[in-house]
């Protein structure tokens, strides 16, 4: 498992919104395959993901039409 002070302290953006947020666990989930250590997608994105059952893609397009 990855170490706090191995996660990055500057901003990261989510793959999902494109949004920027800060790179840390409380905005991402731990990932110690990639190599920030932090999950791709900001975890509000990706909790309503897992629970609508929605994909990514899908997930995208409603964050674009929202943003638009």
């Amino acid at each position: 498992m990855t170490k706090n002070s191995e996660i990055r302290q500057y901003g990261k953006v989510c793959t999902i919104s494109g949004k920027s947020f800060n790179a840390n666990t409380s905005n991402f989930y731990v990932n110690k395959n990639s190599s920030d250590g932090l999950h791709p997608y900001h975890k509000d994105f990706d909790n309503f993901r897992r629970v609508t059952g929605a994909s990514v893609e899908r997930v995208r397009e409603l964050v674009n039409l929202i943003n638009s």
